[in-house]
């Protein structure tokens, strides 16, 4: 298991960024996955039902705060991935033992185009 320990927030597994079976660690991880992937393939019925879904648990403020983070990284990894930007070297070395186990080194950014469609953006 690739845990990562966040100061006064806890441990969380790693390895649920690759599978939503896998139990995050985060509170309302089981809510917001299916959340944040609905939203990543703008599957905006599944969006409406799964926000509807964090209201009744969270509230709507921090279902809010949960869409617009998915919103802003999502934007950040186009744009990185579109101007080429590489890992800085400090991060690419600190994290390479846990990109390469959890197949982060082997993610294929034509699958990601066809996966979410991003042709149609």
């Amino acid at each position: 298991m690739h845990t990562l320990l966040l100061r006064g927030s806890g441990e969380f597994d790693l390895n649920a960024v690759m599978s939503n079976e896998v139990k995050s660690g985060v509170e309302h991880g089981e809510l917001l996955g299916p959340l944040v992937d609905a939203t990543i393939k703008r599957e905006w019925d599944k969006v409406g039902e799964w926000r509807e879904r964090c209201v009744a648990t969270m509230g709507a403020e921090q279902t809010m705060d949960a869409l617009a983070v998915t919103s802003a990284f999502n934007g950040i990894t186009r744009i990185a991935d579109a101007t080429g930007i590489p890992l800085d070297v400090g991060p690419a070395e600190t994290t390479a033992t846990m990109r390469s186990e959890l197949g982060i080194d082997d993610f294929d950014y034509a699958k990601k185009t066809l996966r979410y469609d991003s042709a149609s953006v």
